[in-house]
């Protein structure tokens, strides 16, 4: 057909678009109704949107005399619309042709018989321009109306599909709510068994529809003799496994894991040995979760994820729910390179604070090394190494520098009875064994040797003694010096002050104190007052409880 054709109503077209029961086919309607004049064919498919069916539709009407080209307008109008005689037909004609109703003409019995509200067999698809117009009110009323406005729409098919689409939802949502999963749950325990490469035991498996959709695992243990405890694992988004199975997970999420050091590191991901056989997922989350080092000993909780790629670990990030403590990890070549980072991380135990620590990390089976430590530590810095052993009951040991270390808040949190101001520097080993980390600090003990610039002591005031000569006692007072260098050790019975030299510009002393843990002090010092014409040498006998000390004069 040329898409360039312009058609017209006439007459019986003009006069079927006011009476719809002239032309019965919703589509032969539609385009009469859009028959303007005006519009060619090619317009009329474009904006009913199927040109196939303009086409067809065109091509009947013209047949049935409802339009004709543009150019036969005017003589079909001329013609005008032949006059149909009306016949009158009873109410009882209307349901039956039995009796009276017989009697009528051969043209009434046809219309009656094509026009039966009971049955559309025999009924023309376009009336012809004779036929008899429908008598008025006789219109089915589940005919829908159809409007000059655009194509006649069916009001209830989207209805019935959104129902039935509903109802499909709902029972796909009862099946996989009621699905019995707990029957494949073999199968979900050999496959985390490969995936751990220890026996995996499973309690229970359900899916959850909130907060999002998820397979739920509860109640997962690790290993032969379920050493490694898991709470939950959630798998997000399940439908991923439909057409690839366990390969097509995504994002997991662990919850109150507590698992061994040496099960930890032989995990294939973390030994680097081998990838896990789900390249499609992304991330593994953690919450609440633990690592357990010996029967005391253990580490977290931590939150935070691993990113994977293709079954192999590229990074993890871990910290616990203060975020005191951040632990990152990348893998290498020979294991895994850890970092932890301190921010006012208080040491559990004992009352020091880091305000800003940072260190490498090393995790073995037996032991955790932490090295290259460079912390804020007591308004100074603090730069050395400390290692944790668990092997063989519980040991740790380490070193380190000190650099200005602030004494008054040393001995605030350290040593409460001591008053005492100036920068602390030097060096420190400090070593320990027990039980359980309780019994480790309890019996720590630590070796430094001391270096105190611009220092002040409250409570003895040894140029007060020195003056005033042998035989003297001097009670309390304070000490203001220069510098005061010792050799410190501190263990569970007390501190010891070894090779004091204090230096206080003309004054001097030297010797050794003994501070118990209860606060008592006993010791000998030499002091040398000096003055432009002699030196003085007084020996002095120090003694008393923290904070005020007595200081007797000897000859």
């Amino acid at each position: 057909m040329n898409s360039g054709l312009v058609y017209a109503k006439t007459p019986i077209g003009d006069e079927a678009v006011r009476q719809s029961t002239r032309v019965v086919q919703r589509n032969l309607r539609m385009v009469l109704v859009q028959v303007d004049g005006k519009m060619t064919v090619g317009e009329l498919s474009a904006k009913i949107g199927n040109a196939r069916l303009v086409e067809n539709a065109v091509e009947e009407l013209e047949r049935g005399g409802y339009i004709v080209p543009l150019a036969k307008a005017a003589a079909a109008w001329e013609l005008g619309i032949p006059k149909a005689r009306k016949e009158q037909v009873s109410a009882i004609s209307q349901f039956s042709t039995f009796g009276s109703g017989t009697a009528a003409g051969p043209a009434s019995i046809g219309a009656q018989s094509q026009a039966s509200r009971f049955s559309s067999f025999g009924k023309p698809v376009l009336p012809t321009a004779a036929t008899t117009p429908e008598v008025p009110g006789t219109r089915s009323d589940l005919e829908p109306e159809v409007s000059d406005d655009g194509p006649v729409t069916v009001s209830r098919l989207p209805r019935l599909l959104a129902m039935g689409g509903v109802a499909l939802l709902v029972f796909l949502a009862l099946l996989a709510v009621f699905f019995p999963y707990n029957n494949y749950r073999a199968d979900i325990e050999r496959e985390l068994g490969s995936v751990l490469a220890v026996p995996v035991s499973v309690g229970e498996v359900s899916l959850k529809l909130l907060p999002t959709p998820h397979l739920s695992l509860r109640e997962i243990r690790i290993g032969a003799a379920g050493e490694g405890v898991i709470a939950a694992i959630d798998v997000n988004r399940p439908w991923t496994m439909l057409l690839s199975g366990a390969a097509g997970v995504q994002d997991v999420m662990l919850s109150g894991a507590s698992i061994p050091v040496g099960q930890l590191l032989a995990l294939p991901t973390i030994a680097g040995s081998q990838a896990i056989p789900w390249p499609a997922i992304r991330q593994l989350t953690l919450s609440d979760f633990r690592v357990d080092a010996g029967k005391s000993i253990h580490f977290g909780p931590f939150n935070g994820r691993l990113l994977l790629s293709s079954g192999q670990l590229q990074s993890a990030t871990l910290e616990t729910p203060d975020r005191s403590v951040l632990i990152g990890a990348r893998p290498l070549a020979e294991g895994l390179d850890l970092t932890m980072e301190g921010r006012a991380w208080r040491l559990p135990g004992i009352p020091v604070t880091f305000p800003v620590l940072q260190a490498k990390v090393l995790l073995e089976d037996n032991r955790l090394q932490l090295r290259d430590i460079d912390a804020s530590f007591f308004g100074g810095l603090l730069k050395g190494s400390w290692t944790l052993n668990w092997g063989d009951g519980l040991a740790m040991s380490g070193s380190g520098e000190m650099t200005r270390l602030d004494l008054r808040r040393v001995g605030a949190d350290l040593v409460p009875r001591m008053k005492a101001e100036g920068d602390l520097s030097g060096s420190i080993r400090i070593a320990a064994r027990g039980d359980d980390w309780s019994a480790l600090w309890r019996n720590a003990s630590a070796q430094m040797q001391i270096d105190v610039t611009r220092g002040l002591f409250n409570g003895i005031d040894v140029g007060e003694a020195a003056r005033r000569g042998p035989g003297s006692l001097v009670r309390a007072g304070a000490t203001r010096f220069d510098r005061l260098q010792a050799d410190v050790g501190v263990d569970a019975q007390g501190v010891s002050l070894r090779d004091i030299r204090l230096d206080a510009g003309l004054l001097t002393a030297s010797g050794q104190l003994q501070v118990s843990a209860a606060g008592e002090v006993s010791g000998a010092l030499i002091a040398l007052a000096r003055s432009s014409v002699s030196t003085t040498r007084v020996p002095l006998a120090v003694s008393g409880t923290l904070p005020e000390l007595t200081l007797g004069a000897g000859r």
